[in-house]
C-alpha cells in the first residue's frame, strides 16, 4: 500500500508539474469568477440602493407640496394653565388662496355709465370661480376702510350669486346682502333693498344713466368715485 500511495503522489506531482499553466488558469478563473460574482452583487446593491433612495426622495418632495407644514407654538404664558396651540400652515395651499383671491375696482363718473366698466364687472364675477371663500370686503374713494365679511358660508354663497347671475338675500352681523338683477345686470348690495337709492354699500356697473351704485353715498346717481369689492 505505501509503494502504490508514492507512486500515486508521484503521478500526481508529474501531473501538476507538467500543467501548471492549466492549473494556475482554473485557479485564477476561480478567483475571477468569485471577484467577478461579489463585484456584481455589491453593485446590484448599490444600485438598489440608489433607487430607494431617488425613490425616498420623491415621495418627500410630494409629501412637502401636499402636506402642509404644521408648525405647533405652546404658549402657556397666555392663560397659565392651559397652553395655547398655534398651528401655521405652510403648504401649497397659499398657492390656491392667491389664485382665489379677485379684486374689481373701477373709477366711476357721476351721471356716467360706460361698457367697458359693465364687461370688466361681468369678467370679475366670471372669475369667481374657486369653491370657497373667506373674506370680502367692499371699499372705495368715499371710504377707504370700507366694509369686511369674513363668515365663509355669507361670502361664498354671495361669491357664487354674482359668479351664476342668481338672486340672493344673505344676512350677516346686522347686514341685510344681497345680490340681485338690475336693469343691465347684477348688483351687490348691503342696504337690504334691490336696486335702490339707499346709502350703503352698493355695486352694479352695468345699470345705464349712471346708476352704478355708491360706496357710503347716493347712488341715483352717484358723485363720481372709485369703488372696488375683493373677495379671498
Amino acid at each position: 500500500m505505501v509503494k502504490i500511495n508514492q507512486k500515486t503522489d508521484q503521478t500526481s506531482l508529474k501531473t501538476i508539474s507538467q500543467n501548471p499553466t492549466q492549473n494556475s488558469k482554473v485557479l485564477y478563473e476561480d478567483r475571477y469568477n468569485t471577484f467577478t460574482s461579489s463585484s456584481k452583487s455589491k453593485c446590484s446593491v448599490s444600485r438598489c440602493v440608489c433607487i430607494q433612495l431617488l425613490i425616498l426622495l420623491a415621495l418627500a418632495l410630494l409629501a412637502a407640496i401636499i402636506i402642509p407644514i404644521v408648525v405647533i407654538v405652546l404658549d402657556t404664558q397666555s392663560s397659565g394653565k392651559y397652553p395655547c396651540i398655534c398651528v401655521i400652515f405652510i403648504c401649497i395651499s397659499s398657492i390656491f388662496i392667491e389664485a382665489c383671491a379677485k379684486t374689481y375696482s373701477d373709477s366711476f363718473t357721476n351721471g356716467v355709465t360706460l361698457a367697458s366698466q359693465c364687461a370688466a364687472w361681468q369678467a370679475f364675477t366670471s372669475s369667481l370661480t374657486c369653491s370657497s371663500y373667506s373674506k370680502m370686503r367692499l371699499y372705495g374713494s368715499n371710504d377707504p376702510t370700507g366694509i369686511t365679511v369674513t363668515d365663509a358660508a355669507t361670502v361664498t354663497a354671495l361669491a357664487v350669486a354674482l359668479r351664476y347671475n342668481t338672486t340672493i338675500i344673505a344676512p350677516s352681523n346686522g347686514v341685510q346682502w344681497r345680490v340681485w338683477p338690475c336693469s343691465g345686470g347684477y348688483e351687490i348690495s348691503s342696504t337690504g333693498t334691490a336696486c335702490s337709492n339707499p346709502i350703503g354699500y352698493v355695486i352694479r356697473p352695468c345699470w345705464p344713466n349712471g346708476y352704478w351704485g355708491g360706496i357710503m353715498t347716493a347712488n341715483y346717481p352717484g358723485p363720481t368715485q372709485t369703488m372696488s369689492i375683493s373677495f379671498e
